[in-house]
């Protein structure tokens, strides 16, 4: 699977950074946001690009908007696993947050789209003294753990079928489009299974008029079918972040949120 490098990246280059689809710098008050703006980088992220490996430094996290990342577990043997889904309520590079610089999984992305990166030495400025960025990403934290459990309990104890329908609902989620591009390859890389069984349960969904599929290119036609295909877990890691924003209030001052 080809890797893009940082080196291959489209960056913006004009200086400053135009409305936020990120939902915790959206989060931040006007005055907040302000001050990070000058520190933050839109760049682009392509499909099956590798952000991240296990235990290499952290040079950037990154706030996607558009684009949707993977953490991945590897194993000796070269088998994966998604062990998280990270898209634009959320941040990549939270363990910095915690005092590692090391990331503990390899982060590839999903669905191409957009990012606003920061540096890990700013990123770290930013979080003394009970800023609200640390207070957000704080309470993002405990939900990501809830996240991460959840999903390591679906790799184990829910079947590949299951697993699949949760895994296109959560692309259709983030995806702008009704139609998501994305391999076989990739999708049994996340779920931790053989193409072929990606193969069999897709072909399944498409002969019950759930979804159509050719050529990487998946459409959702059914998505309440599919949702009563898929376990639990769709709907725990939705409550999860939709929790979490509705919280956001209480985790800042009374001022105005931005509205961008």
């Amino acid at each position: 699977m080809a890797t893009p490098t940082t080196k291959t990246r489209k960056r913006s280059r004009s200086g400053q950074v135009s409305a936020i689809r990120n939902d915790i710098l959206r989060a931040l008050l006007n005055s907040e946001y302000k001050h990070l703006r000058p520190r933050l980088e839109r760049v682009n992220l392509a499909a099956g690009e590798v952000v991240y490996r296990t235990d290499q430094p952290i040079e950037y996290v990154y706030f996607p908007e558009t684009a949707v990342v993977a953490m991945m577990d590897m194993m000796e043997n070269g088998a994966t696993v998604e062990v998280g889904i990270i898209g634009h309520e959320a941040m990549l590079g939270i363990n910095l947050f915690l005092g590692p610089r090391l990331a503990p999984n390899t982060a590839v992305v999903q669905l191409p789209g957009t990012a606003l990166r920061m540096t890990a030495g700013d990123l770290r400025k930013e979080i003394r003294f009970g800023s609200p960025l640390q207070q957000l990403l704080l309470h993002y934290t405990q939900a990501l753990l809830a996240v991460i459990s959840q999903s390591i309990g679906c790799s184990q104890h829910h079947t590949t079928t299951q697993r699949l329908a949760r895994w296109l609902l959560t692309m259709h989620y983030y995806a702008e489009e009704h139609q998501v591009e994305m391999s076989q390859e990739l999708i049994a890389s996340a779920l931790g299974v053989r193409r072929g069984a990606v193969n069999k349960a897709a072909g399944e969904f498409q002969e019950k008029g759930l979804i159509t599929y050719r050529r990487s290119h998946v459409r959702i036609v059914d998505e309440l079918g599919l949702k009563k295909i898929s376990c639990e877990c769709y709907r725990f890691i939705r409550n999860e972040y939709e929790r979490l924003l509705g919280d956001v209030p209480k985790y800042l001052s009374r001022r105005t949120l931005i509205s961008s």
